[in-house]
């Protein structure tokens, strides 16, 4: 029983130390991959923005007239 719990011990603290490293991406890749997500995030804010200043569409609830898109 005890070689099975240092075993798995082992096992274990190999898992752990190795981390999550691959070698599927290098550094340029990771590099445009945080250019994208930053990209993205910063069109979503703009478009939120929009929303929450009511300047995306105007209201369907308006007394006048007016012109949809």
């Amino acid at each position: 029983m005890r070689k099975i719990m240092i075993a798995a011990l082992v096992l274990t603290m190999g898992f752990v130390l190795s981390g999550c490293q691959t070698m599927t991406r290098d550094s340029e890749q990771q590099i445009q991959k945080y250019s994208r997500v930053s990209d993205m995030n910063r069109r979503m804010l703009a478009e939120d923005v929009d929303a929450i200043m009511l300047l995306d569409e105007p209201s369907s609830l308006s007394w006048w007239h007016t012109r949809r898109r």
